[in-house]
C-alpha cells in the first residue's frame, strides 16, 4: 500500500546548515526546503529511497550531488532560485518527469539530457544558457520547455521535429530580428 509523507521546511537566512536531520526521515515521499543560507547539499540524500518529489528553492546551493538524480522513485525535482552553475555527471538514467532549474546560473545542460528519458517538463528560465543543445531531441517525451530569459540567439531545427513538444516558451532572449522571424515561421511562436 502506497502512502504519502510530506515534509515542508521553511528557513530564513540564519539557517546556514543543511537540515541534516531530514535524512533520518527515511520514509518521506515529498520534501520541500524553502529558503536558508546554506550552500552544501549532502550526498547522503541517497538514503531517501521513497522520495518522489523534491523541492529545494531559494537557498544558496551552487552545486547538487548526482545522488539526487539516482533516487529510484524521484519523478519531480524543483531546484528553482538557487545558485546552481553546473549539473553533475550522471551515470544512470533517471525517472524524472519534471525538472525545474529556473533562476540559477546554468550555462549548459547537454551532459544530463541523455539521462532523462522520461522527462515531460523542463523549466530552464532565467539562466545563462546561450544555445539549446541538439541533445534535447533525445527527450522523446518532452511536452513543455521553458527557456525564457536566457542568452539564446538561435534555436535548432530539431525542436520542430519533437512530436511531443506542445509548449515552448522563448520570451526575453536576445534573438536577432531575422531569427525571430525564422522562429515564428518554424515554430508558430509570436514575439
Amino acid at each position: 500500500m502506497w502512502y504519502e509523507k510530506k515534509i515542508v521546511l521553511k528557513f530564513d537566512n540564519d539557517q546556514e546548515q543543511f537540515p541534516i536531520e531530514v535524512l533520518n526521515m527515511w520514509d518521506i515521499t515529498d520534501l520541500e526546503i524553502i529558503g536558508g543560507n546554506f550552500s552544501y547539499f549532502p550526498e547522503d540524500i541517497s538514503i531517501l529511497k521513497d522520495l518522489r518529489r523534491l523541492t529545494i528553492v531559494s537557498t544558496k546551493i551552487s552545486s547538487i550531488p548526482k545522488e539526487i538524480f539516482e533516487l529510484p522513485n524521484l519523478t519531480y525535482l524543483n531546484l528553482k532560485n538557487n545558485r546552481i552553475s553546473e549539473l553533475p555527471f550522471l551515470l544512470t538514467k533517471t525517472n524524472l518527469t519534471t525538472l525545474i532549474l529556473g533562476r540559477n546560473y546554468l550555462t549548459t545542460i547537454e551532459k544530463i539530457l541523455p539521462y532523462l528519458p522520461k522527462l515531460q517538463t523542463l523549466d530552464l528560465n532565467s539562466n545563462l544558457i546561450g544555445e539549446i543543445p541538439e541533445e534535447l531531441a533525445l527527450l522523446d517525451n518532452l511536452q513543455r520547455l521553458n527557456m525564457d530569459a536566457n542568452k539564446l540567439k538561435t534555436i535548432p531545427k530539431t525542436l520542430k521535429e519533437m512530436s511531443s513538444l506542445t509548449h515552448l516558451s522563448l520570451e526575453k532572449n536576445p534573438f536577432p530580428a531575422d531569427e525571430k522571424e525564422r522562429i515564428e515561421r518554424l515554430m508558430g511562436i509570436k514575439f
